[in-house]
């Protein structure tokens, strides 16, 4: 029976497929006609800077979708893992900006339960980005001595 550290850490790309879907599944639901950044007080914070429903949507969708395009790619042709660590990379800032959306307006108008374990949602999605930037960081030293061992 193979551990969660050799089918996620090691072998499996399950967390970078997960969160690729998380990402594509919160700008599919940005993009729902009505305004979910108005109606929920966590996202309030992007509204104060300017950036409404589509302007969260689009780059969020095309940041999944390019992780997506890149975990088929390594699987099925050639590895592409620098392309997977920048979208971990990538993903992980968006996760800790959400997160910080939420706890923002918690820090500043005193400490809500509600809007901080929201934010810490958002917080642990971002940690398993930046594990999986990690792991794709070591796939590129061993794709790196692969290529070496070949020449």
């Amino acid at each position: 029976m193979l551990t969660f550290k050799a089918n996620v850490l090691e072998e499996g790309r399950a967390a970078e497929w997960q969160s690729a879907a998380l990402l594509l599944t919160f700008a599919l639901i940005l993009a729902v006609p009505g305004e979910t950044t108005t109606s929920t007080a966590g996202f309030r914070t992007f509204v104060r800077l300017g950036l409404d429903d589509a302007a969260l949507s689009a780059p969020i969708a095309l940041v999944a979708l390019s992780r997506m395009t890149a975990l088929y790619v390594n699987g099925a042709w050639r590895r592409s893992p620098i392309v997977r660590m920048v979208g971990s990379i990538v993903g992980a800032s968006i996760f800790a900006m959400i997160g910080m959306a939420f706890v923002w307006p918690a820090i500043e108008n005193g400490l809500s339960v509600s809007a901080l374990s929201t934010g810490g949602i958002y917080f642990t999605l971002a940690f398993f980005d930046a594990l999986s930037a990690y792991r794709s960081g070591a796939d590129v030293r061993m794709v790196q001595q692969l290529s070496c061992r070949t020449r």
